[in-house]
């Protein structure tokens, strides 16, 4: 005869896995779509680097300005089969990332306005953290608090910083570059006057975010320079970003291990 225990053990069986499958529907749901149409981001890397398990691995990484973005890269490169340390003087041989972000065109970035990389990621991030709570996803996963969800980072580079708070980048890169309140151009009005030719571009904002790759080891140093960019009044610098990081490391190869005789 089955006593109360039983019949609570039998009733937490069969709810568990409905709890955690409106959970995971629930994190799902809390990821935010693309802002900027497929294909709208062209990009290009000049080159490769490949890697060598024995000569060049462990691997230290580090991006420039960027705790979270060192940590993000680090991940996204052993989802490849790369192994990292967070050790300079254990490694083998380091690679190194830094960047710039910049808008121009459109009522407010008509002037130009240029960042670095791993500085506006920070700053997008501190901005998120101190003006939002965190999403459902990313309360489940408190271990990780609001900037990274290391669920979400199994996915290594698609996109390339899932889980990183980054969707107001435009806005920091804004403040960043000393154009602050300029957004509101309802109020404001456009600060160019009245367009006179090629008018369905007026609004359209250049977005373009470069990255350079740096490989340093016993060989020698090697070199990888990539660029994305995306030409839209939708501003989405982030998703630019993330297409030129996630070019940079799809162009890092981690070679086969040498087979002994």
């Amino acid at each position: 005869m089955p006593t109360r225990l039983h019949r609570v053990a039998a009733g937490l069986a069969l709810s568990l896995p409905l709890f955690l499958a409106v959970s995971t529907a629930q994190a799902q749901t809390d990821t935010p779509l693309p802002k900027l149409a497929a294909g709208s981001i062209e990009s290009k890397a000049n080159g490769r680097i490949e890697l060598q398990p024995e000569a060049h691995m462990p691997l230290f990484v580090e991006f420039d300005r960027s705790p979270a973005l060192t940590q993000v890269l680090a991940t996204a490169l052993e989802a490849q089969g790369v192994r990292t340390t967070t050790d300079r003087s254990a490694a083998k041989s380091t690679l190194s990332i830094r960047g710039d972000v910049v808008l121009i065109g459109g009522p407010v970035f008509h002037k130009g306005a240029k960042v670095a990389m791993g500085e506006a990621t920070e700053r997008t991030l501190a901005a998120n953290a101190a003006n939002r709570t965190p999403s459902a996803g990313e309360a489940a996963n408190a271990a990780v608090g609001v900037a990274l969800n290391a669920a979400a980072l199994k996915s290594a580079t698609t996109p390339f910083w899932s889980g990183l708070a980054v969707s107001r980048m435009a806005d920091v890169l804004g403040e960043a570059s000393g154009i602050k309140g300029a957004f509101n151009t309802a109020l404001t009005g456009d600060p160019r006057g009245i367009c006179l030719s090629r008018c369905e571009d007026w609004k359209k904002v250049k977005q373009t975010a470069y990255a350079f790759v740096t490989f340093t080891s016993s060989d020698g140093k090697q070199e990888l320079r990539v660029l994305a960019s995306a030409f839209s009044e939708t501003l989405a610098p982030e998703e630019v970003v993330a297409e030129a990081l996630s070019k940079a490391v799809g162009s890092i190869m981690p070679l086969p291990a040498a087979t002994k005789p």
